[in-house]
């Protein structure tokens, strides 16, 4: 990453490469000649030996394994050199004022990292010092602070046991590092999850990132002695415990421990260099133009021999090997966000046309470089640039942005600005341009490697030499992003989530739907499995609740009385595509692979074909798989069935005329003051199908809706009892997204630059849940509670949704619940949010497993999720193993209850070892899915938004906002916009002078700020603190004795 400057100027990569130096054709200057890849090991623990140009012998001494210049050569190179007098020459000639690059501990809150002066940063630093009231201070910090990423997107470290082993590259208080540290989990003890660390430290971590972990590495037999020392409140200064309690039986056990992490990693050093095809792994493993995803097992066997298996499994040093060689080609295996997978990594294996491509660009741009080492302003060296492709690229970029700029103005928040003119002038792009564009789009939008890399030097040296970013503070990818906006490759407000999904075979169109491969359905159809053994549901009203402009409607419920008074089968009617799509079919593999449809804003983009969903959504005449449980009015479930059928009465009823005929508030009606919008609002939706509203209901539909509310309220309360947790909201609704304001001019399948005249209308709403939206969670809780129980009675694997760590943290959460978050929740109140980070830390993980076990979060013994086979690929597995029984029972006329079911091929479409082999993977795309649509895209058009209205004025903004502190940092604090959907934005160390020192600052200290500056790609809202609020809700806010805020500044328009 190179920060914006006057003067270009060599990378410091070539610079500091030990490389040989050959002299340029004047004699007396030298040019970096860089190795080729092949010529230097990568096996950097093993002690990598260079050489140095002057043949074999040279007169070099060599330290150790390294080799040096001798006195009297060192001495030649000083006298034949003439960089000082070069330097001081430019420095006369280029007087400016010094720019400070990137900090080894940060003074802003920005993505970047100095690993340029820094290699890794180290975990002890300063730990010698007293703790600082910003580190006590700083303990309340909330790692995670907006609800709706609660959920599902928590910490890692929860999921990890007592004796497990990993890696992981984090340094303590000043972020990430880039060496390897070991460390075994002593398990969650008062409160915080404990390691102990390679570094022979036993620390507590919140949120420790780990991309390899081994299982039962020790027995916690070995780990007690450090267990029994570990302190009730954390130790400081430094938070070693072993520095403050070191019993001599402790001291053995690190001792014994630190010597099994040794002998762990000299046996995975050992296996690296006697397996040199590790080393060139990328190059018979990839693909020849498409991605592919690989978890750490499935790698190694490609890579290594089936005889070393032991036990139909590799030996932990070896998988180790194969995840260090990995981790050392970063440009071929990326591995995934850990966030989407917690104990099965998965990798992204880039095909070889894009290595290809990486490796082009480095060679074009090295040679740019050493070019301009010999002219006084390369930049504007026509000759420079056009001495090969790459030049020649970056002379027509140029003049195609010198262009667009007439049309949209450039800015350095990560888009460009909006316009409502036509662009005709469309640029052309050659094949070897195309490769260029490619690698912009590498870095900048797919983000290949995400960390420090030589990535972000090749492509800011791009940038630097097309001489249009030169306002730019950095030349980093977000500047690269605004790149191809301008040379009209992406619309100038694509968002970069877009980029996030990685399902292989897709492929992200510019400015549109993503595009999936082909698929032959009619050769997946099978006949109906359930045919003439379907329920005809005749006159019963089954009632579909979702929006007027819903097309995939999968699921339905109606009520049916039973001859017990109170007692009634509530039925819910789930499409039922699995009855015709062969489970072994050409759509069903590809329906695995891209196991969701997404709801990602403005590009919304469907798991099943068009075709099929119309075939299968819900309607007078579709089939239907249904789910019934036998209810009472204390929601006792006394009985449950699972049948085929098919629905004839289907009314579709709009959630808010549902929640019109229920008890309870009524909902509010939408006004304008509810909502923020730029751009010009589309025409009202039309409805895609035929609506019933709540008049049009009999009476008797109404009488049944309350009283599905009313049992299913008796349900809720059972799974209350059992654990269910409160119902939490998130800080907005996900933003509608409208393009129909947008003209767009080109073909995306065409590689030459598009246009778009227009911009996004983005509206963004507070969340307002409504009775009826409790009546369908309940609803389609009690359908996941029937095919698990009904799935379990047999013992058939299903992906069954479990939170293993909730059961082992049962004892603490259920007391910190009764302290901390029922009476809060009983009372109406919104939870704290750091009483929510606590909870969700003792809740642990949601994970998949083929075998069923009790779900906290819903209260229930078993979950299976099973009311959106059009959605989601998970439930139509649950689907298809459950025709598969009950076909089986049709034709024995007996019930498999009772049997063991988990392996029988000839039964059902998935066995249990199958199945267990491909839910990690599942889970991870799932997973994938859930950040990118309900996170970084809701987060992404809402900072663009505010972009528009805070720079272009497209809507009213308060002057000033109301800033929560939810972390203290040593660049400065993290936060959210109190007053404006709870927006994420951080506040620099640096302007907070004049305002409060840090040290005085804690959690929940609020400020009046106003906006500095935004970034849309990072997301990042960066705010000026003018002075301190009083705390929410205390007497001085409310009369506005300690501030003169204009409320009515204070509130979004």
């Amino acid at each position: 990453m190179m920060r914006g400057s006057n003067r270009p100027y060599v990378c410091w990569r070539c610079l500091t490469a030990k490389t040989p130096l050959a002299p340029a054709s004047s004699g007396l200057r030298f040019t970096p000649q860089l190795q080729s890849p092949s010529d230097i090991s990568r096996r950097s623990y093993a002690g990598a030996r260079y050489k140095y140009g002057g043949g074999g012998g040279g007169g070099g001494r060599r330290r150790g394994n390294l080799v040096t210049a001798s006195h009297e050569e060192l001495a030649h190179i000083r006298e034949k050199s003439d960089i000082r007098e070069r330097l001081r020459e430019w420095e006369s000639a280029n007087r400016e004022p010094s720019r400070r690059m990137l900090e080894d501990i940060p003074m802003q809150n920005t993505p970047l990292y100095n690993f340029l002066t820094r290699p890794d940063v180290l975990s002890n630093i300063r730990e010698d010092e007293e703790e600082t009231e910003l580190q006590r201070n700083s303990r309340k910090n909330r790692v995670l602070f907006e609800a709706d990423e609660l959920a599902d997107l928590r910490g890692s470290t929860s999921a990890l046991l007592v004796g497990d082993l990993i890696e992981t590259r984090q340094a303590r208080r000043y972020g990430y590092g880039r060496l390897p540290v070991l460390a075994i989990c002593l398990g969650r003890h008062h409160g915080l999850q404990y390691f102990y660390m390679s570094t022979g430290e036993v620390v507590p971590e919140r949120n420790i990132p780990t991309l390899f972990t081994l299982t039962n590495f020790v027995p916690q037999a070995k780990l007690q002695p450090l267990i029994d020392i570990l302190p009730e409140d954390p130790v400081t200064n430094p938070p070693n415990v072993l520095f403050h309690k070191h019993t001599p039986a402790a001291l053995k056990a690190a001792s014994r421990l630190q010597g099994e992490l040794i002998k762990f990693y000299q046996d995975s050093v050992s296996f690296y260099q006697s397996h040199l095809t590790l080393d060139t792994a990328g190059s018979f493993l990839a693909h020849h133009d498409h991605p592919q995803y690989l978890n750490l097992e499935e790698l190694a066997d490609k890579l290594l021999p089936e005889y070393l298996k032991q036990q139909e499994r590799f030996p932990p040093h070896a998988l180790y090997a194969v995840h260090t060689a990995l981790q050392r080609d970063d440009w071929t295996f990326r591995p995934l966000n850990a966030k989407w997978h917690r104990r099965n990594y998965i990798y992204e294996v880039r095909p070889a046309a894009d290595i290809r491509i990486l490796r082009k660009v480095e060679n074009q741009v090295r040679e740019l470089v050493e070019g301009a080492a010999l002219r006084d302003n390369p930049a504007e060296s026509i000759s420079l640039l056009r001495k090969n492709s790459l030049g020649s690229f970056i002379l027509k970029a140029r003049g195609v942005i010198q262009t667009n700029r007439l049309w949209r103005e450039w800015t350095p928040h990560g888009m460009i600005g909006p316009s409502d003119e036509n662009n005709d002038n469309l640029a052309s792009w050659t094949k070897q341009d195309v490769d260029y564009i490619r690698f912009m789009e590498l870095w900048s939008c797919h983000r290949i490697v995400p960390k420090a890399s030589q990535l972000e030097s090749l492509g800011a040296t791009i940038l630097r030499l097309t001489k249009m970013y030169e306002e730019a503070d950095w030349l980093a990818h977000w500047t690269g992003f605004t790149f191809l906006q301008e040379i009209g490759w992406i619309p100038p407000w694509e968002i970069p989530a877009r980029y996030e999904y990685r399902f292989p075979d897709a492929k992200v169109h510019r400015g549109a739907d993503m595009v999936m491969p082909p698929v032959d359905i009619n050769s997946s159809f099978r006949p109906d499995i359930a045919q003439g053994h379907r329920r005809d549901w005749g006159e019963t009203t089954v009632f579909c609740v979702d929006s007027e402009q819903t097309a995939d409607v999968d699921d339905g419920f109606s009520i049916e009385a039973t001859e017990d008074p109170g007692v009634h089968w509530i039925h819910v009617h789930i499409a039922d595509p699995a009855s015709r799509i062969d489970p072994k079919s050409e759509l069903a593999r590809q329906l695995q692979k891209a196991p969701s449809s997404l709801y990602l804003p403005g590009f919304p983009n469907k798991m099943m074909p068009r075709d099929l969903e119309q075939q299968f959504s819900l309607d007078p005449g579709r089939p239907a798989l249904t789910f019934s449980a036998k209810v009472n009015e204390r929601g006792d479930m006394l009985d449950y069935k699972v049948e085929p059928g098919t629905l004839q009465n289907v009314l579709h009823v709009p959630k808010n005329e549902v929640a019109s005929i229920l008890p309870g508030p009524q909902p509010r009606t939408p006004s304008d003051a509810d909502a923020f919008a730029v751009g010009r609002p589309p025409a009202p939706p039309q409805p895609v199908k035929r609506i019933t509203t709540a008049a049009d209901l009999a009476q008797k539909d109404r009488d049944d809706l309350v009283l599905l509310d009313r049992l299913c309220a008796a349900l809720k309360d059972r799974r209350v009892e059992k654990g269910q947790l409160p119902q939490f909201q998130p800080r907005f609704s996900s933003p509608e997204v409208s393009l129909d304001a947008v003209v767009v001019k080109g073909d995306p399948d065409v590689p030459d630059s598009m246009a778009w005249k227009g911009d996004p209308f983005i509206k963004l709403t507070h969340p307002h849940p409504t009775a009826a939206d409790r009546l369908v969670e309940r609803l389609m809780h009690t359908a996941g509670e029937v095919a698990a129980k009904w799935c379990q009675a047999r013992r058939i694997p299903v992906p069954y949704s479990t939170q293993p760590e909730a059961l082992r943290n049962l004892a603490e959460l259920t007391a910190f619940r009764r302290e901390h978050v029922d009476p809060v929740a009983a009372r109406g109140e919104p939870v704290p949010v750091d009483a929510l980070y606590n909870l969700f830390a003792l809740v642990g993980t949601s994970e998949l497993s083929a075998d069923p076990a009790p779900f906290y979060s819903v209260g229930l013994d078993a979950y299976a999720k099973s009311s959106s086979p059009l959605r989601r690929f998970g439930d139509l597995v649950v689907h298809w193993q459950i025709h598969g029984a009950l076909a089986h029972e049709r034709a024995t006329g007996r019930s498999l209850a009772g049997q063991d079911c988990s392996d029988t091929p000839d039964l059902l479409p998935w066995t249990r070892h199958a199945l267990a082999r491909a839910l990690p993977g599942l889970q991870a795309l799932q997973r994938q899915v859930k950040q990118v649509d309900n996170r970084d895209g809701p987060n992404q058009w809402a900072v663009q938004a505010l972009l528009r209205a805070w720079r272009f004025g497209e809507a009213p903004l308060p002057a000033r906002f109301a800033f929560v502190v939810d972390g203290l940092y040593p660049f400065g604090l993290r936060g959210r916009l109190e007053n404006f959907y709870g927006l994420a934005a951080s506040i620099d160390l640096a302007r907070l002078d004049g305002v409060a020192r840090l040290a005085d600052v804690h959690v929940d200290d609020r400020f009046e700020v106003e906006i500095h500056d935004i970034n849309v790609v990072t997301t990042l809202v960066s705010v000026q603190p003018l002075r301190r609020l009083a705390p929410a809700g205390t007497d001085a806010e409310l009369r506005g004795a300690d501030a003169d805020v204009d409320a009515d500044a204070l509130t979004p328009a």
